[in-house]
Formats: structure tokens, C-alpha cells, sequence
């Protein structure tokens, strides 16, 4: 099944919609039951996980691989692939260009022909953390925000070309299936915490959420990521307490409660020792960044 861009463009939710115009679209996707069936584009597309994982198959490789949120896939044009969801929580970010987009672009960049020598079929590389903040920062923003659609359009923008960077600069990886198993897990539990960082989340059901024993699931963690689970919990109360702390004007006490400690004092003590900052030194420089 063909689905052309201009199909997309035309069938997109708006809710959907980042960026978009004749020659290149970019769109997210993904939710509880996410599943596309074998299809293909008439131009390239770029499948960037945001959250969760995602099972990706094409016609050179049909027992598929997992795709987290540490990697990216591009597939050339008019290539059958397919996806599904790994977990209710997986989101994606979906980049469709045409010929005339790269063309078009490619005075720019400078010569693409190392990139389309690696596009003879789908390749697998590594997603890097500027990418993985430019990436959150196009799914940001409220609605009704008369300016979020050209922030976002630029940010889109920025994305695609640092792929493109990517792609021509570095190898491709492994597209085995069977090797990543591990990395499809810690890229679920990672996600499963992130979505419920303020609750209290016990190692037992944390592993038996995803059918691993208490030890398998803290050993695999670790192994993956260099961390422990309960770390992990931490900063990502960390990261979300400093991210109301910047956006909103709530009270510390409040905020704390919010992710997930018991008091402003003991989130304090927290981004103290992970940090080296506090909620009051994070909201002071804050401030004088909005006065210079």
C-alpha cells in the first residue's frame, strides 16, 4: 500500500501535524495499539522513537528489530516496511522528505552523495542527545500558542538536517533482532518510570509489569543504562521538578509533591546531591536570564 505525502498531509490529524509542506512532512504518532501494517513512501522517511519502543520490519529483514529511544531508522523511498508498538506508551516522530526537499537542501549541507549511498535499504543509527532534545522540544508547547507552529517548523527542520548529519557521518547499526531484546526492555521500563516518576514504584512490580523477577530486571537495568532503577526514578523527578520550576511560578512544597517527594525539603536535598543545585538557585538563574 502506497501511502504518498501528500496522502499524509492530506489524512494527518492536526493534532498530529508538526511541520509540514509540499516537499517535507513531519509527524507524531504512536499510543496504545499503534500498528502500521506493510506499506511504503514516495520519499525518504526518518522514524525516530521519542518513548518507548517500536518492532520495525521491512522487505530485506521481515523478523524485524527494535527500535528505542537511543536509535533512529531511515527508509528509502518506495521500500515496504511496517511497525507496531512495543507498549500502550510508545510515541514516535515521523520525517517524510521528497527528492526535491534533499535537492533543495543540499547547497546547503553540501554534497548528500555520502548519504545516498547508504540508502539502498532501510539502516539503523545511533540517535544522539542533541537529537533527543531537539526531538522533545518539537512535541512541546501548548495549544493555542500563535507562535508554536513556526517554533516547531524550525526545530523540524533543525532535526532533519542533524539526521541527515548523522547518517552521512556515522555507521549504521545492527539491525539483529534477537541482540536487542535487552535494549527493547530497558527502553519500556525507562519509559513505564517516566510516565509514572511521582508514584511509589516497588522493583517487584516495576519487574513483574513487564514479566521479569525483581533480579533480572535491576541486573539488565543497570547493565544498560549504568544505573539502578531507583536512580533513574530519582532524576527523572529531578528533571521534572527543575522543568516546573522554570515553566511555572508554583511553590517548591507544591512541586515536590507533584513528582513524587514528600516535602520541598527533601526534593532540595535531592537536586542537591544529584545536581548540585537547589529549586531556589534554579528559579534565581532563571530569573537573571529573563532580565540580560
Amino acid at each position: 500500500m502506497l501511502r504518498s505525502l501528500q496522502h499524509l498531509r492530506e489524512t494527518a490529524p492536526a493534532a498530529a501535524l508538526i511541520a509540514g509542506d509540499e516537499e517535507r512532512l513531519v509527524l507524531t504518532g504512536g499510543g496504545g495499539g499503534y500498528r502500521m501494517p506493510w506499506h511504503w513512501h514516495d520519499g525518504l522517511m526518518i522514524l525516530l522513537p521519542a518513548v518507548g519502543a517500536v518492532d520495525f520490519r521491512d522487505e530485506t529483514r521481515p523478523s524485524g528489530t527494535w527500535l528505542g529511544e537511543d536509535r533512529f531508522v531511515v527508509v528509502p523511498k518506495m521500500r515496504a516496511h511496517q511497525t507496531a508498538a512495543a507498549g500502550a506508551g510508545h510515541r514516535h516522530v515521523a520525517i517524510y522528505a521528497t527528492d526535491a526537499q534533499l535537492a533543495r537542501i543540499e547547497p546547503r549541507l553540501g554534497s548528500l552523495t555520502r548519504v545516498r549511498t547508504k540508502l539502498d535499504m532501510p539502516m539503523v543509527f545511533a540517535a544522539t542527545p542533541d537529537m533527543r532534545s531537539m526531538l522533545a522540544l518539537c512535541q512541546a508547547g501548548e495549544a493555542g500558542d500563535r507562535a508554536l507552529p513556526a517554533v516547531r517548523g524550525h526545530l523540524a527542520a533543525a532535526l532533519f538536517i542533524r539526521c541527515l548529519a548523522q547518517i552521512e557521518q556515522t555507521d549504521a547499526l545492527s539491525m539483529a533482532g534477537a541482540g536487542s531484546h535487552g535494549d527493547l526492555l530497558v527502553s519500556e521500563i525507562r519509559s513505564f518510570i517516566r510516565q509514572n516518576a511521582s508514584e511509589d514504584l516497588s522493583l517487584d512490580g516495576i519487574a513483574g509489569t513487564f514479566g521479569l523477577s525483581r533480579r533480572h530486571a535491576t541486573r539488565l537495568f543497570r547493565e544498560k543504562t549504568g544505573l539502578s532503577i531507583a536512580g533513574f526514578q530519582e532524576q527523572e523527578r529531578i528533571a521534572q521538578a527543575r522543568r516546573l520550576l522554570i515553566e511555572t511560578a508554583l511553590p517548591v512544597g507544591e512541586i515536590a509533591w507533584r513528582v513524587g517527594f514528600e516535602t520541598g525539603s527533601a526534593l532540595a536535598r535531592a537536586m542537591r546531591r544529584v545536581t548540585g543545585l537547589t529549586p531556589t538557585s534554579v528559579r534565581r538563574a532563571m530569573a537573571r536570564s529573563d532580565t540580560c
